[in-house]
């Protein structure tokens, strides 16, 4: 009696609780990759100059020189923090469908465990008295 009640409750737990945990788990671990490659800041900021590197221009006058040497820099330091922030944004997105990849092998195992059980034994029951 004890070993069926204990079953039974197993069972239970397998796919009520221990889903609805397995879920949680899954928004945590979102969460963080998202958190951790800082997708929402390095999309808001995508086209903003990498570490804020900007060349002011500082002339006395019209220098034409000076302008184009300040919009260069400017351009080329806005190119790269684009070119940087696009591969983090990129890495954070390929880590999450990684991940949500892996969620979906792990979650049809977890409903599939219990009926393996017995398919198993059966099988090794078989292969003893073959």
């Amino acid at each position: 009696m004890g070993m069926a009640v204990l079953f039974f409750e197993y069972i239970g737990w397998h796919y009520s609780r221990a889903i609805s945990e397995m879920i949680g788990l899954f928004r945590n671990l979102v969460w963080f990759f998202y958190h951790f490659f800082s997708i929402g800041i390095l999309s808001r900021t995508l086209i903003s100059p990498v570490w804020r590197l900007e060349e002011r221009y500082r002339s006395d006058g019209f220098n034409p020189q000076a302008l184009f040497e300040s919009l260069v820099v400017n351009l080329i330091s806005r190119i790269v923090g684009v070119l940087l922030r696009s591969a983090l944004i990129i890495s954070g997105l390929l880590s999450e469908i990684f991940l949500a990849a892996l969620f979906i092998i792990s979650f049809a195992a977890w409903l599939a465990f219990p009926a393996l059980i017995p398919i198993l034994f059966i099988g090794g029951l078989t292969l003893l008295l073959l």
